[in-house]
């Protein structure tokens, strides 16, 4: 392979907006998990065209991820024991973590 890739490992990580302090009250907000879209190739959960505010200033505990991109993210070749789809596996690993942790910033894990 002669061509430069472009894409990371490193930096997979969560955004989690609320409208009130963890334990500050035994309110439990609605969860909005947003997974940012690009074709699998691109993209960013911090993108300023997917601003939270107005959905936490309603009630809503707003939940963005990154995921890997691109070939480190997508490329499948089972000849050479490269499963793929590890992008996808990283988005099911944040819903696993917002059911399991969501609790603590006030967030309704039956409610996502």
């Amino acid at each position: 392979i002669n061509r430069i890739v472009f894409g990371s490992e490193e930096g997979l990580y969560l955004n989690v907006f609320t409208p009130g302090l963890p334990n500050e009250n035994d309110t439990k907000y609605p969860v909005m998990v947003f997974i940012h879209g690009g074709g699998y190739r691109y993209g960013s959960p911090t993108s300023f065209l997917y601003e939270p505010k107005s959905l936490v200033r309603r009630g809503v505990v707003v939940v963005s991820m990154s995921y890997r991109l691109g070939p480190l993210g997508f490329l499948s070749l089972p000849s050479a024991g490269i499963s793929g789809n590890m992008g996808l596996k990283d988005q099911r690993l944040a819903l696993q973590w917002v059911h399991e942790n969501i609790g603590q910033f006030n967030g309704d894990a039956e409610n996502v």
